[in-house]
């Protein structure tokens, strides 16, 4: 079985930890006196880059115990922040833009593209902005492509040089007001790449889909499908894992409208599979807050609306051309900003940070059951561990200059494992795959947890600010004091649950989540006399009933849709796959004995059950086999 680790920085250095839920080992990296900036780890979890003042050093982070776990040294001063491509073959780095000087021949290059293992530079680049600087490459790593102007230009890392030492460009996207792209993942056999162009001049923005199939050809990737946005300034693009799908968030700077003082947003989703269906998702209230795509990548859950916000579930159906998106499930409002499925998609965090309290909620996504409602106390934000299993929240000293650290929650809630420091400046998982993490039968049990009660309080419980006084009557006593402070306020000010670890669900009553299309329940408080009459009304019918034939009772309360069932990823098919043949060889295996038990009372067996009787030896015999399966 594979070991979850993380990798933390502060103001000590760079440590590592290993198995955090379970026994911990930390290995210290650097000390704080190798002026530590940053870390990543390349996105197959092989290697681990530690950015220092002077250098870049590169670890294998699966075997970071061994005497000679340095892959590479890249000797670079400067450096700010580093980024792999898919496999790990190559590296990037980003240094601060120094303007050209007077007795420079050329613009300064910047930026800078090696090979992993032995440091080989394959490509430099003059990059001044620090957003956006990450190359974006295709899966296969055959291309990398990176936005020069308002051109996006693709590259061939095995390409040469020329003699001005740059490298050749194999193709190109132009726009006149081209901004931002982004690439999508290729598991559906082709890669696209998505492309935003502002509006300018009367002319609306756009956003449009390149098939790269042919992009280092010279007819150039071709365009597949347009999407017009109107007031749109700036976009993020959100690919689901396979690629046949993206959703498009769009942005402006102010709402023409005046109802949001954070501008307007809009959710478009484009598909990549023909016909390439192109909608926008009104079914949402703005702002938006958050957007999650299932690791299945046949639904999406979206955050939106003023607090207590909304939380919307929908399903992606890419051959339905009137509606490629649809919503299905509506999760009870509260105070969220943040959404994220699990790796395996069967559990979903919901969670409030930044300038909310901190809490979170764990959903099953199966039956849509609340797992538990946790008090993290000034999170700045959580991330599931590739297990599936346990959460990691942070504080961070960028966000909050005290009780900086990580703890480390179980999806029922539990606290398994906190670390503090005195300045937390970065945390982040190593990758691994859904495989090494098997989703086995069902969820697993609740652990445990610490003992330790300083620990608990000091992870879970937030310092209470007392009420709110208005300034034009605080030090003031009294009844117009405790007037000023309306019911409305007072709600807001109490914790989504008690403060603690875990909130019961059984606490008070949430507003009860509903199906799309659903329509709420009334309840009505009958009055004595209405009671009274309506027992009159039932005892006529019943008796009007013995002398007319019944009418079936029609209802014009439409049938609520019906919610697709949990969707597993293709890494726990396999599982559930095996899980519903054992159930089937528990049924035959009790029949046998079901049989057994008539022939040792004497009775007459037809030919039928003996033959199922002859056959027990190889039903136990698979059954053994696939319960090694399942424990594996």
């Amino acid at each position: 079985m594979s070991k979850s680790q993380f990798t933390i920085l502060t103001d000590k250095g760079v440590s590592v930890v290993t198995s955090p839920h379970a026994r911990q080992e930390i290995q210290v990296l650097n000390e704080a006196g190798s002026s530590n900036r940053t870390f990543a780890y390349s996105p197959n979890g092989d290697f681990l880059a530690v950015v220092l003042e002077t250098n870049v050093t590169i670890y294998n982070a699966r075997n970071l115990e061994a005497a000679d776990n340095i892959v590479n040294t890249i000797d670079y001063k400067g450096v700010i922040e580093v980024d792999f491509s898919p496999s790990g073959t190559y590296i990037s780095t980003w240094a601060r833009y120094v303007p050209k000087g007077a007795n420079d021949a050329e613009q300064p290059r910047n930026m800078h593209v090696y090979k992993v293992v032995d440091g080989t530079l394959i490509a430099s680049f003059s990059q001044k902005a620090q957003n956006n600087w990450k190359l974006q490459w295709v899966q296969s790593e055959a291309l990398f492509a990176r936005l020069s102007a308002t051109e996006v230009h693709f590259h061939s890392p095995t390409a040469e040089l020329s003699a001005g030492k740059n490298l050749p460009v194999a193709g190109r996207i132009a726009g006149e007001t081209l901004t931002s792209f982004s690439i999508s993942p290729n598991k559906t056999g082709k890669t696209f790449a998505a492309v935003f162009s502002k509006e300018k001049n009367g002319i609306p923005g756009s956003v449009k889909l390149y098939d790269l199939e042919k992009a280092a050809t010279a007819s150039g990737p071709a365009c597949v499908s347009t999407r017009t946005l109107f007031n749109a300034d700036s976009v993020d693009f959100m690919w689901n894992n396979d690629g046949s799908s993206i959703l498009v968030h769009t942005h402006t700077d102010v709402d023409k409208s005046n109802q949001s003082y954070y501008g307007k947003s809009t959710l478009h989703h484009l598909t990549t599979v023909g016909p390439h269906y192109t909608t926008q998702i009104i079914d949402l209230t703005n702002p938006v807050h958050s957007i999650s795509w299932s690791p299945n990548s046949k639904e999406y859950i979206v955050l939106h609306g003023a607090m207590p916000s909304k939380c919307t579930l929908f399903t992606v159906n890419s051959a339905d051309a009137a509606a490629p998106s649809k919503a299905i499930y509506e999760f009870p409002p509260a105070a969220r900003n943040t959404v994220t499925y699990s790796p395996h998609g069967r559990l979903i965090l919901t969670a409030g940070f930044g300038n909310l309290a901190g809490d979170f909620s764990v959903w099953d996504r199966a039956d849509f059951k609340e797992l538990c409602t946790v008090r993290a106390a000034n999170a700045s934000s959580a991330q599931w561990c590739p297990d599936g299993r346990h959460i990691l929240t942070s504080t961070i000293y960028r966000r909050l200059k005290v009780d900086n650290g990580v703890r480390i929650f179980h999806h029922s809630g539990v606290l398994v494992a906190t670390m503090d420091a005195r300045e937390l400046y970065g945390v982040d998982w190593r990758n691994d795959e859904n495989g090494k993490w098997p989703m086995k039968r069902g969820l697993s049990a609740k652990p445990e947890g610490i003992q330790d009660a300083e620990a608990i309080k000091r992870a879970t419980v937030q310092p209470t600010a007392g009420k709110y006084v208005p300034p034009h009557l605080r030090g003031k006593t009294g009844a117009a004091a405790v007037s000023s402070i309306t019911k409305a306020r007072e709600a807001q000010l109490k914790p989504q649950g008690p403060i603690g670890v875990i909130a019961p669900l059984t606490a008070a009553a949430p507003q009860k989540p509903t199906l799309v299309g659903q329509p709420p329940a009334e309840d009505k408080v009958l009055s004595k006399a209405a009671l009274k009459n309506l027992k009159k009304r039932e005892n006529k019918k019943k008796t009007d009933g013995d002398e007319t034939p019944s009418r079936p009772a029609t209802s014009s309360t439409p049938a609520a849709p019906v919610v697709p069932a949990f969707i597993p990823v293709d890494a726990d098919s396999k599982m559930i796959e095996i899980e519903k043949k054992v159930k089937t060889l528990q049924k035959k295996l009790k029949q046998i004995s079901d049989i057994k038990k008539k022939k040792d009372a004497g009775e007459t067996l037809e030919l039928t059950q003996i033959q199922k009787m002859e056959g027990e030896a190889a039903l136990l015999k698979e059954m053994a086999e696939l319960n090694l399966q399942l424990s594996a």
